[in-house]
């Protein structure tokens, strides 16, 4: 997602970890984080049968209850976000097994890709070279997306890629997320991305948005996406206020109105950073604790920031305590634990 919140250093680091060295073998853990990295440690090792059936297990999973389509959308996430050194081993597994689950993790990457390439400034400032990269790469990831679907007519995500890649390229067709919402109404990706191609700065308006709102709440089964859209929607208007008015208390209103929706993950990563600018470190602290405990343990900016947090304030242990968890995450990443 488009959401201006810079990565520290490290995390583009740790996103190319993978290539320096992946240890196969028992590593004792069992949590969502190591069935991440383990599909990361079968593609590097171009061991594809064993991924695709790695995915499929975690498909009958879902079928019985045991895993959210929001967790298996997070494994895909995990994929995406490799260095691209990985095209090679993307291109392989397609080459491979010629599988949907092949096809629609590569249409993820490349959509990446384009994303990267791209850069977070203004479209006006894209060289011609790279906005012709980045059409190359989207149109490559549709294609992508398109043979999944054709293999398997059910799979939301792909739908869902469709949707993002169509932002970058400027359309925009509605069929798509009714598509997606009668495949399956509790995928939260392609709901969001609909969503963001509704913001004012890809040609839509808050009238707009709050329309989308409207039609999720008739949507069976779409509670939680409701307070997730409107957690974006006052998210959003906490962006202008931070980065184009520079109106910081006002940003913060609008991150706490966000908040009391949803915990959304961004809006406590914005809030903190407001908080550590007016050196309130202690409510830093509070928003970036609660962004570990409601969202993903292992947020990588969340524990350096918070280790930054508490350091601030003194606290040398429990900062010492994020800096080692940091590192037990990078080795995990390194290892595929």
């Amino acid at each position: 997602m488009p959401y201006p919140i810079k990565p520290l250093p490290t995390l583009r680091k740790l996103l190319s970890i993978a290539l320096a060295a992946v240890i196969l073998g028992a590593c004792g853990y069992s949590d969502e984080l190591h069935q991440r990295h383990s599909l990361l440690k079968l593609l590097w090792n171009e061991r594809y049968a064993e991924l695709d059936g790695a995915i499929t297990q975690a498909y009958v999973e879902k079928g019985k209850g045991k895993l959210s389509s929001n967790q298996i959308r997070s494994r895909f996430w995990q994929l995406e976000m490799v260095d691209p050194a990985f095209t090679p081993r993307f291109d392989g597994w397609v080459a491979k097994q010629d599988s949907s689950h092949a096809y629609l993790a590569r249409g993820w990457f490349r959509l990446e890709q384009a994303q990267k390439t791209r850069g977070e400034g203004p479209y006006r400032d894209i060289s011609p070279d790279r906005r012709t990269r980045v059409q190359e790469l989207v149109l490559a990831s549709v294609e992508d997306f398109h043979q999944a679907l054709k293999k398997d007519p059910l799979c939301a995500m792909c739908v869902g890629g469709k949707i993002a890649a169509n932002r970058y390229l400027g359309r925009r067709d509605p069929e798509l997320i009714e598509t997606a919402l009668s495949i399956d109404p509790k995928l939260w990706q392609p709901v969001a991305a609909h969503f963001i191609s509704l913001y004012p700065q890809w040609g839509g308006s808050e009238d707009e948005m709050k329309a989308f709102i409207r039609r999720m709440e008739t949507v069976p089964g779409a509670e939680k996406s409701v307070r997730h859209l409107n957690a974006m929607f006052h998210f959003r208007r906490g962006l202008d206020h931070q980065y184009d008015t520079m109106n910081y208390p006002e940003a913060i209103k609008e991150y706490e109105t966000a908040i009391s929706y949803h915990p959304d993950s961004n809006a406590l990563k914005n809030i903190a950073q407001l908080y550590s600018r007016q050196r309130q470190y202690d409510k830093a602290a509070s928003a970036l604790e609660r962004n570990l405990h409601e969202n993903d343990e292992w947020d990588l900016y969340t524990i350096e920031a918070l280790a930054q947090a508490y350091f601030a304030q003194g606290k040398q242990r429990d900062g010492e305590k994020m800096m080692n968890k940091r590192d037990e995450l990078i080795r995990r990443f390194r290892n595929g634990e």
